[in-house]
This record gives structure tokens, C-alpha cells and sequence, in this order.
């Protein structure tokens, strides 16, 4: 009986992180966000943004200076991609201090 009942909270945990990610995906949508994690939105990008789009992803939030360390560009032009993508709605941007931080 113990064995049934692990089994079946463990199908039950299976289920509600399901729910959960399908929530998720639809307060993006309310939210007005794209997903840039997607491998074929991603592939749809120009080249310029997919690599700027790429190290958000691995740094989660960042600052173009940031960024522009990872892809070895500029932090200018690390700049106007990363609005770039916050005007396509793949990305969020805040002002802390004096620094703008750009986050998914």
C-alpha cells in the first residue's frame, strides 16, 4: 500500500509541474512576453539579435555591459539589440540606480 501511495503522489507531482509550466506559458501571453528559450524563435531571429538573445538566456538578467562581454561587441550596439528585443516583447528592462537591466 505504501508503494501504491508513493506512486500515485509522484504521479500527482508529475501533473501539477505540467499545470504549472502551461500556467506559465499563458501569463506570458497575457503578459504580452514572447519566449526567447524557444529553439525555433531563436532560429527566426536575425543573427545580431539570436547571439544577444542567447546571452540573456544564460546570464538571466543583465546590463548591455554584460552582455556585450559575452558576445564581444560593443555596449552600444549590445544596447540597441537588447531594446530591440524589449520593443519585440522578448524582453523586460528596469532602472536600478543608474544602470538599466534587461531580464526575461
Amino acid at each position: 500500500m505504501d508503494r501504491e501511495m508513493f506512486e500515485l503522489l509522484k504521479e500527482i507531482r508529475n501533473i501539477l509541474l505540467k499545470i504549472d509550466e502551461r500556467l506559465k506559458k499563458i501569463e506570458r501571453l497575457i503578459d504580452g512576453r514572447k519566449e526567447i528559450s524557444d529553439p525555433l524563435t531563436l532560429l527566426e531571429m536575425p543573427d545580431n539579435l539570436r547571439a544577444t538573445a542567447m546571452a540573456i538566456l544564460e546570464l538571466k538578467e543583465a546590463t548591455a555591459e554584460d552582455v556585450a562581454r559575452i558576445t564581444g561587441r560593443g555596449r552600444a550596439i549590445e544596447s540597441h539589440y537588447l531594446n530591440t528585443l524589449v520593443r519585440m516583447g522578448f524582453l523586460k528592462k528596469k532602472r536600478i540606480g543608474r544602470k538599466v537591466v534587461y531580464y526575461r
